[in-house]
């Protein structure tokens, strides 16, 4: 919420085009930027704030980002906040009666964020307990953000596929799926509500979908195989979901009455709402970040590399991948090249295979130095 002596003015001055890479000064200057330090570019569109407050134009900026994109990453919102420039203005009488001095303040925002109607693919890797938001923006998929998650424990698996998001409750009633509890009565909505307050359905057939919990401190641990089947998140996150689905994704309807509402609601998706969601199960991963390329190892907690059956009925083989000696080298390969000869790289798969601690990122230029490849 602004403050009420804040009078703050959001201009768009370019409208860019949808260049990959650049963005368009007012002055017309054309400049490389990197979108999220990510692979992908991505051009920016320069907007304003006018205030008498200066000091707290970080706060501004950070309120006016989570308005239009709830789901926007704490990264991305520093990366927004580092192009800002504070200018002072003289008072302009059409804009306040103020008599006190007016600072304009301009930022820069990667252009995706301002899309009037927003796709995205959110994908869970079993193993790992987290799922990644990508959005879909001109044949892109513009990572987001990480979110912890609780999968379902071996018992009450968790399955893989390619869904999509078809329905979703607000402030939901809970049934314990355990058929010993089928005759007590339904948990009421409300926080003690083992699904939150929201829930995203994403497949109709073995009933599993994304919803909130009444056990936060479940997603700080390690090991979260612990639920009945559904992927449960953090309830700031899963707020934070419901808010972006109702103003950025739905444009079928007008679903604003949900915000805030602790009334029970069900809302069936339009086809032009629906949004696609990969559930996979991978037990290794490999990537870059800051500190550069990775490979980190996880639990293979529903045992299929023990000879554990795969129930091909619920799951989508093909997005089942073990660690394997050969799985490693190919993975490494499409997401590094051939930096490393295959002999070397085969040194390396078989000790990730055989030594490698689980949830923990192996650097690719430390393993380079362990096995003196340098």
């Amino acid at each position: 919420m602004f403050n009420r002596k804040l009078k703050i003015f959001l201009l768009l001055i370019v409208q860019c085009l949808f260049y990959p890479g650049i963005y368009v000064h007012g002055n017309g200057s054309v400049i490389l930027k990197k979108n999220s330090g990510q692979d992908s570019s991505i051009a920016t569109q320069r907007l304003i704030i006018e205030t008498d407050n200066p000091e707290i134009a970080d706060q501004i900026i950070s309120d006016h980002m989570h308005e239009i994109f709830p789901i926007i990453s704490d990264f991305e919102i520093n990366q927004i906040v580092l192009s800002k420039n504070v200018s002072n203005i003289k008072s302009d009488t059409s804009l306040t009666s103020a008599s006190e001095n007016q600072y304009r303040i301009t930022f820069d925002v990667p252009v995706n964020f301002l899309a009037d109607t927003a796709k995205i693919l959110w994908e869970l890797n079993i193993p790992s307990f987290e799922s990644k938001l990508f959005q879909l923006y001109h044949n892109r998929e513009i990572y987001i953000d990480t979110w912890p998650n609780v999968v379902g424990r071996i018992t009450d698996k968790t399955y893989t596929g390619n869904f999509q998001a078809y329905k979703i409750r607000n402030w939901p009633f809970y049934k314990d799926p355990d058929p010993k509890l089928a005759a007590q009565p339904p948990t009421k909505p409300g926080p003690g509500n083992p699904l939150g307050l929201f829930v995203v359905h994403y497949d109709e057939n073995s009933l599993r979908y994304f919803h909130g919990t009444n056990k936060n401190g479940l997603l700080k641990n390690k090991m979260r195989n612990l639920s009945h089947g559904c992927v449960r998140n953090d309830n700031t996150n899963i707020e934070k979901m419901k808010e972006f689905i109702i103003k950025r994704v739905v444009k079928s309807t007008d679903l604003s009455n949900w915000l805030g509402s602790k009334r029970t609601m069900v809302y069936n998706f339009e086809e032009q709402d629906k949004f696609p969601v990969r559930i996979t199960y991978r037990t290794f991963e490999m990537g870059k970040d800051f500190n550069g390329s990775y490979i980190i190892l996880y639990s293979d907690i529903y045992k299929y590399s023990k000879g554990a059956p795969v129930n091909e009925e619920w799951n989508d083989v093909s997005l089942i991948t073990l660690t394997t000696g050969e799985n490693l080298i190919n993975e490494y390969r499409k997401t590094f090249g051939k930096d490393i000869p295959d002999e070397a790289l085969k040194v390396i798969a078989d000790y990730l295979v055989n030594n490698g601690e689980e949830y923990e990122k192996y650097y690719v230029e430390d393993l380079k130095k362990k096995f003196m490849l340098h």
